[in-house]
Order: C-alpha cells, then sequence, then structure tokens
C-alpha cells in the first residue's frame, strides 16, 4: 500500500488504477491465508503513515520529485 500511495503522487491521473491494483494485492494477501483482515487494514493505516512521514523529508521529497520527473518522461506524459 506504501509503494501505490507513493505511485499515486507520481502519477495522479492513474491514482485509481494505482489504488485498486494496491487493494488488489492486499486481498490476494486474504485469500492466499497469508494475513487475516485486521492485518490487511493495518497495512492501510502504517502505509499511509508512513509515506505521509517520507513525503515530509527534505531529502526524500527531492527523492520523490527526481522519480516523478523520470517515470512521466519514461511514462511520455507531461510534468505535473
Amino acid at each position: 500500500m506504501t509503494s501505490a500511495l507513493l505511485m499515486a503522487a507520481l502519477v495522479p491521473e492513474k491514482r485509481a488504477g494505482i489504488f485498486a491494483r494496491g487493494w488488489q494485492m492486499g486481498e490476494n494477501r486474504l485469500i492466499t491465508g497469508v494475513h487475516y483482515p485486521s492485518d490487511v487494514e493495518a497495512g492501510k493505516l502504517l502505509a499511509t503513515a508512513s509515506a505521509g512521514f517520507m513525503r515530509e523529508a527534505p531529502v526524500f521529497k527531492t527523492d520523490l520529485a527526481a522519480a516523478r520527473a523520470e517515470l512521466r518522461a519514461g511514462l511520455r506524459l507531461p510534468l505535473k
């Protein structure tokens, strides 16, 4: 879920699909019996908090901006 949150920050126009894929990965963990529903919910909460903290760190902001530019160029999307 952390990856989905950060990827959605890089390509916000693809947010719905990215979140759907992140949600499906959590569901797959339930289907395969690797986690309980509470584990998946806790993971979402932890991901939201950790992504928020990461996005506040100056070094991470710089890295995120560079990743955004590189990814968007690779996908041939305008830089936002």
